[in-house]
């Protein structure tokens, strides 16, 4: 089986490395390519791809907006957002437009590749620094109390659904027994109505509560 990627980025040199090292990988088809956001949105429409590498800043229709309409017109494409920019705003405003995750250009090689298969799996994909990022993003806005969903433990197991981490690492973290937290987990997912874990943290972060 082979997953179809396209490429989303104003600078040909990097949309030739992207390719030279997604390449190698016999799994893997670059099945399009775009140096602009209206050229970028016309691939997902057409390919309707597994996996679409986007920039942010790109011209006239930037990467936030192909990323929504990449939602909204295939909704089984996975958008990972590779970027030179980090900003703990422009990394939520990502998630909030349905981004898969977050990785910076000056990644390695093969952490670029296990990334794209972390969003194959349906996994998140961030760079350690965004998941950084994410976290003094939830200190300087935290939810409303009026408007918590979320008790503050279930808050706390949601940020560390985020950054990847298993029940198991979660209890670790949190000296809690594994079974407590899978019961966490569970009633996380079924107040904000989510499919999974992924989903879960997904609604969250749209919904401003991590």
């Amino acid at each position: 089986m082979k997953y179809r990627i396209v490429i989303i980025d104003d600078h040909k040199v990097v949309r030739e490395g992207l390719r030279a090292i997604l390449e190698q990988e016999p799994d893997f088809e670059i099945v399009g390519e775009a140096g602009s956001g209206e050229q970028g949105s016309w691939l997902i429409a057409h390919h309707r791809p597994d996996v679409a590498l986007l920039d942010i800043r790109l011209d006239e229709v930037n990467g936030l907006d192909v990323c929504r309409y990449a939602v909204g017109i295939s909704p089984q494409t996975k958008v990972l957002i590779l970027t030179a920019f980090m900003d703990s705003n422009l990394v939520h405003q990502a998630l909030q437009a349905g981004a898969k995750g977050y990785l910076l250009k000056d990644a390695e090689h093969m952490d670029l590749v296990s990334r794209v298969r972390q969003v194959l799996r349906g996994e998140m994909a961030f760079d350690p620094r965004v998941t950084r990022s994410l976290a003094e993003y939830a200190v300087e806005h935290p939810p409303a109390e009026s408007d918590a969903l979320l008790s503050p433990r279930e808050v706390e197991i949601l940020r560390l659904m985020a950054q990847g981490m298993t029940n198991a690492e979660i209890a670790g973290a949190l000296f809690l027994s594994t079974a407590t937290v899978k019961d966490y987990v569970r009633n996380i997912t079924g107040k904000l109505d989510a499919r999974n874990r992924v989903d879960a943290v997904t609604r969250a972060v749209r919904q401003g509560l991590i």
